[in-house]
């Protein structure tokens, strides 16, 4: 009978070690599967909570300044992006980019205004009239250096023999140019007094011409903001107007520098 009684209570030892081992076991799972589920819960709202950050700033931009109504109303257009936003972007890129253009070829310009050494290089940025088209030199000629102070451009069609002397003189006026039947024969003066005089004023020739290509960039840009006008505010206006002129000041300003900078290695020759 006691050795029964024992048996019976040793039985009912294990089996409430049993439970407890299974309940422990059923929390240790039920933890492990709270964290898995809380990380996917997480993952899946992150960008739910970032939208509505986003949506909550959008709303404190809308509703910035005194009172409510037209002013509320006005902000959230100006923060809204619309495809007036992305033309005005794409107008001041294209004016950036034809400015800077404009000094470029400013900078072309003065690299080939020089005496001294030939140089068949210095044509390689050279365009023609031919055909009725701005071409490149050399795909009507080819330009090779026939001597120390001389090269030679040997013209594939004779009928384009004169627009392509008028176009070398019009790139540097102090070379001298002599006709063959098919070909010029350039000659690079030394330097001297009026050679130098004669570069330094094709020099600010080219510079006034480049910066009037600057001013009508400029006009283009100004009279396009007339027709977005009427999706725009006094204020947008005003400062697209503001940002134009900068870069038309910035495009002059760095002309001059050039120049300057060709004025001086001039006179150091």
């Amino acid at each position: 009978m006691i050795h029964s009684l024992g048996v019976t209570m040793s039985a009912r030892r294990w089996t409430r070690l049993g439970l407890n081992a299974a309940k422990l076991s059923l929390q240790r799972t039920s933890v492990l599967h709270s964290a898995v589920l809380n990380r996917a819960v997480a993952a899946r709202c992150a960008p739910l909570a970032i939208e509505q950050l986003q949506v909550r700033a959008f709303s404190k931009a809308a509703k910035k300044g005194k009172g409510g109504g037209k002013q509320d109303k006005q902000a959230a257009q100006s923060a809204e992006p619309t495809g007036d936003g992305e033309e005005v972007k794409a107008l001041k890129e294209k004016t950036k980019k034809n400015m800077h253009g404009a000094v470029l070829q400013f900078t072309r310009a003065l690299c080939q205004m020089r005496p001294g050494k030939a140089d068949a290089g210095m044509f390689d940025d050279l365009h023609v009239q031919a055909y009725g088209q701005h071409v490149a030199l050399s795909q009507v000629a080819q330009v090779s250096v026939s001597g120390t102070h001389s090269v030679s451009v040997n013209v594939y069609d004779p009928s384009l023999l004169q627009d392509i002397k008028k176009a070398v003189e019009a790139m540097n006026p102090v070379f001298s140019i002599r006709e063959d039947v098919n070909a010029l024969q350039i000659s690079f003066p030394k330097m001297s007094k009026e050679t130098r005089a004669e570069l330094i004023k094709a020099a600010k020739k080219q510079a006034e011409q480049s910066r009037q290509h600057v001013r009508r960039v400029r006009q283009d840009s100004m009279n396009s903001t007339k027709k977005l006008k009427e999706h725009m505010s006094e204020d947008d206006v005003k400062k697209f107007q503001d940002d134009i002129q900068k870069l038309t000041d910035d495009a002059s300003t760095e002309i001059g520098k050039l120049l300057a900078a060709k004025e001086k290695d001039l006179n150091e020759v």
